[in-house]
């Protein structure tokens, strides 16, 4: 939650992925109102998205692999392409959505859904999200139903974040840039106010982060977690859950946590982020092809220090 000491710039692919999604944002809404057109697009999407994607498909395999003990088929990896354009391309019709269309698009755990809203309604809350599903549609779902989001996003470069920042705020969303210092104090004088803090919290910014072990079907392995979440919710007292955004036919559902008991010192920011991690490895495990970690995730084990 701190500003990083090196600031990774802006790449062509970003800027490149910047303006397809402005050109998205302005002409999605009207082009994708036919079928014919949108089948068109979403064939025509999938094959760009292939070659976007394809220098990183062997990485995701490997995210994965070590992620859950399985080795995923090449079948496998082409549904992770496709659900990550699924993202992409929902992207440039969701500020157009009505709130109806974003909240029946929506399944969830009724008693973690439960939970949150007594929460909101008392102490706060702070949900913590792996890179699965559409987060932006589970963000859409809480706006419109009563949950005003705030969150952060990693800043890539002025122009990037903009536009991103904009398309967020279209679906209701508080956005703050992660460089920005005085963040956590801005998160929490919103949980104060009433709104729902969330943010992604299964990958970390030049190894700024707490040692974990990631549960991998085997012994665990070792990898680093943000501890924002969880210091967050111990700073303001507010609840602290993980909540996962996986897709279905027709939409997301959202599976929560169990709530995450605060602990006092270190020692307990590094136990509530172990319990939000081992959420995440089983909301992975359970649905792998919805994991859009295209990157490389672990570090190597001699990085990550007790």
């Amino acid at each position: 939650m701190t500003t990083p000491d090196v600031r990774r710039q802006p790449t062509r692919r970003d800027v490149l992925v910047r303006e397809i999604h402005k050109a998205g944002w302005a002409s999605g809404p009207y082009l994708l109102r036919s079928r014919a057109v949108r089948e068109g697009l979403g064939a025509a999407a999938a094959a760009w998205g292939s070659r976007f994607v394809e220098p990183h498909r062997e990485q995701w395999r490997e995210n994965v692999r070590l992620a859950t003990g399985r080795t995923p088929s090449d079948a496998d990896v082409d549904a992770a392409v496709r659900s990550w354009m699924r993202t992409f391309t929902e992207s440039f019709v969701m500020p157009s959505w009505s709130p109806e269309r974003a909240v029946s698009s929506v399944t969830t755990d009724p008693e973690g859904e439960r939970a949150l809203r007594e929460a909101m309604a008392t102490r706060g809350a702070v949900l913590a999200l792996p890179h699965l599903g559409s987060w932006d549609h589970a963000g859409a779902w809480a706006c419109a139903t009563g949950m005003p989001v705030s969150t952060v996003a990693e800043q890539l470069g002025e122009q990037e974040f903009a536009a991103f920042k904009r398309f967020r705020e279209k679906l209701g969303m508080r956005v703050y840039s992660h460089r920005d210092p005085t963040v956590l104090d801005q998160l929490s004088r919103d949980v104060r106010d009433g709104y729902l803090v969330c943010l992604v919290a299964d990958r970390v910014f030049d190894n700024k982060g707490v040692p974990v072990v990631w549960p991998d079907g085997d012994a665990g392995r070792p990898a680093l977690a943000p501890v924002g979440p969880a210091l967050l919710a111990r700073r303001t007292g507010a609840h602290l859950a993980g909540v996962s955004a996986r897709y279905t036919r027709d939409g997301i559902h959202l599976a929560f946590s169990d709530p995450v008991a605060h602990r006092t010192g270190v020692e307990g920011l590094k136990a509530m982020a172990q319990d939000l991690v081992t959420f995440f490895a089983a909301e992975v495990a359970l649905n792998p092809v919805d994991w859009h970690v295209f990157v490389p995730f672990f570090p190597p084990p001699d990085e990550v220090r007790p």
